[in-house]
Order: structure tokens, then sequence, then C-alpha cells
């Protein structure tokens, strides 16, 4: 998924994206579970805001034609298994001559060099292997993946990022370059602390479930009506308006927890007290205390309850658009980022397999016979 979202986050800003699909079934996702009214919401969910052509690559009448795409486009986003491109003749070196101006962006599993550079990878095959699944999940139990697609995600919108500098640095010098990211490069960026607490310390993070290694308390509680609270009371004032406002005085001045340093030595000891006090309240009873005092709370929600919030209503964030396929309006997540001069909307809906594929091949002056002739032979659908 990162090359899509890569791409959906283009759109957002106002790219005109043509998304290049096989024609025997398209983009992986679109076979995703669950499905409305069959189409795939995973394929709903990285897909806004482009156009979708159908070409069959493994012809060479089909690569000549996205190549024909590719040398008049700004940027090109390829997600396909290392050296996939270059076998087809549109790897940055066979194309940078006649497009000197192109940003080609090329997203991989393990990078482009090095003995793992062509092997396949899914999102959860680096979680493993990068050591994010070995930190995510309760300490007695195994390793698990994290709910999110963060390395495809955070790729795409790494990427994202990589490419409109790419374009900024075209205006400044007049070419355009290769941009390579890779799912093991987000990895190692978003263990973040993690991994610099073992280049500098030696210190091999584990898991801890929803707590933190170095703040106390600084996790999810469970509450007396079967809801659970994350209470992030970590520095020492924090800890003491939390205390007060609960009526622990006691916990407060106890030497073994005055201190962070000191509620990290005894982490067990104090985790054990604060259930047997906080599973007593509601959760809602909880947070109010708990905002009146000004120590950061949340009601650990499921996704349904957050995506029905007014805050995340009010943020604009799900955006409602017309979809063609379905016959009625959807509403998608969109993107996150708001500017005072720049218009960031859904304005497409996730396209159909094909469903622009003689619009585009309009614009390119292929003519009724020549996209007839093209649809025939199964190069396009």
């Amino acid at each position: 998924m990162a090359g899509p979202q890569c791409a959906a986050l283009l759109g957002d800003l106002g790219a005109d994206v043509v998304k290049v699909e096989s024609p025997h079934g398209g983009d992986e996702t679109r076979s995703w579970l669950p499905f409305v009214d069959g189409v795939s919401t995973a394929f709903l969910s990285v897909n806004r805001n482009k156009r979708s052509i159908a070409v069959d690559l493994t012809t060479p009448e089909g690569r000549a034609l996205v190549r024909e795409l590719i040398v008049s486009a700004d940027v090109v986003i390829e997600n396909f298994r290392t050296g996939t491109m270059e076998r087809w003749g549109l790897g940055y070196e066979d194309l940078r001559t006649d497009a000197p101006r192109l940003v080609y962006s090329a997203i991989s599993a393990f990078g482009r060099t090095g003995e793992l550079a062509e092997r396949a990878g899914y999102e959860a095959v680096l979680q493993a292997f990068s050591g994010v699944m070995s930190i995510t999940g309760d300490p007695d139990g195994p390793p698990a993946r994290s709910g999110p697609s963060l390395l495809d995600l955070g790729t795409g919108i790494l990427t994202a990022h990589a490419v409109t500098a790419a374009l900024l640095d075209r205006e400044r010098t007049g070419r355009g370059q290769r941009v390579d990211t890779a799912l093991l490069g987000t990895a190692m960026t978003l263990l973040g602390y993690h991994a610099q607490g073992y280049l500098s310390a030696g210190e091999v993070p584990e898991r801890r479930g929803s707590a933190h290694a170095a703040l106390v308390p600084y996790r999810a509680y469970p509450c007396a009506d079967d809801e659970s609270v994350f209470i992030a009371a970590g520095n020492d004032g924090l800890w003491a308006r939390f205390c007060d406002a609960l009526g622990l005085e006691r916990l407060r001045d106890d030497l073994r927890f005055s201190t962070l340093p000191a509620r990290r030595e005894h982490r067990q000891e104090l985790d054990e007290q604060l259930v047997a006090v906080l599973s007593r309240l509601p959760r809602d009873e909880l947070l109010d205390i708990l905002e009146a005092a000004g120590v950061p709370a949340a009601p650990v929600n499921d996704v349904a309850q957050v995506v029905e919030h007014p805050q995340v209503r009010e943020l604009d964030t799900i955006q409602t658009v017309f979809h063609p396929g379905l016959a009625r309006a959807i509403e998608l997540v969109a993107s996150p980022f708001r500017a005072t001069e720049m218009v960031t909307r859904v304005r497409r809906a996730p396209p159909m397999l094909g469903e622009h594929t003689d619009e585009i091949l309009d614009e390119f002056g292929y003519d009724v016979e020549a996209r007839t002739d093209l649809r025939a032979r199964g190069i396009v659908t």
C-alpha cells in the first residue's frame, strides 16, 4: 500500500494521478476483504483522487504505451519488487534521457542495494524483520503485528515528502532525479528512540503492552465498566496532580514513587496499586476527574468510536464523494493536512479498474479506432 498511499497524498495536493493497473484483476488490494457492494474497502482507503488505466505491462505494446505516459509526467511512482521496472525497460536509467525532468520514485521492501535488495516483502514481513514486531504486544505474550500498516503507510507518507522535495529541487536545477524509499528504512526511522537506545546505550527494548519504557505512569488502565483509560502522567508535576485529583497523597509522598526514576524502579508495585484504585471507577468519571486536574488522558476507543467522534468530524478528516461504480456517495478518510492557500479535498472517488482508460488514451491522441484495436488485442481494458 506504500505506492498507492504516496500517490493519494500527492493527489490530495492537486496532482493529476494516473494509476496504471493490470487488466487481470488490477491492484492486489481490490481483492482484499471486507467488501462493500463488491468493492474492497482496503482499495478505497488509499486510492482517492486518481484515474485508472488498465494496461498489460507483460506485453511490448503495453510497456511502450506506459513509457509514453511516463515521459510526459512530472513524477512516476513504482512499487514493484526491485529490478522489475528495469527488466521491462522502464527503469530510471532507461527513461532519464527522454525525460530529464522526471522525478522517479521507486519504493521497495529492503532497498535497492545489498544482499536482500530483490527479496519480496510485505508489511508484516518487514515488521518482523525490522524489530518492530519484537516490541509490540504484551510482555508475557508473543510478538504482535501492529494493527495499522504503519510501515506501508509510513513509507507512502515519507515518499510523498521526498517527491515534493525533489520537485522543489527541479525548480532550482531544471533536472529530475531518482528517489528511493524502502519499508526497512521507514521501520528504522519509526523505531526512533528504541533504535537510538541500542546504538547509544546498548539497550534492547522489550514488549511493554501499552506502557512506556521511560515514563510511569504512562499506560492504559482498566476501569470499573470494562472500559480502559490511557493515562499519561509521566513527569513529576503531572504525577502530583494525578495523585491529588484522586486522593492518592499516600502514593505521591511515598519515596518509592515520588520521582520518575523511583517510579520506573518500582513500576510493578505502583501499577498494582493504581489498578486496584482505578478499576473501581467508571471510565467517564475517571476521565472527568483527570480532565479537571489537567492530566492528559483518553478513552481507549475502538475504530467506530473514533470515526464517529465530533472532533474527527470537526477536523474534516472524513469527506464525502460520489462513487460511480457504487452509484452513491461514500465517506473516505481524507488528507490530514490543511493549508490557507491550497485546497486539499477528495475530488475523485477511488476508480473502478480501467475506468479512465479511454479518457487517458484520448488525451494522448489515441482515436477510437486505435483504442478499439488495443482493447481487442488485450493490451488495455
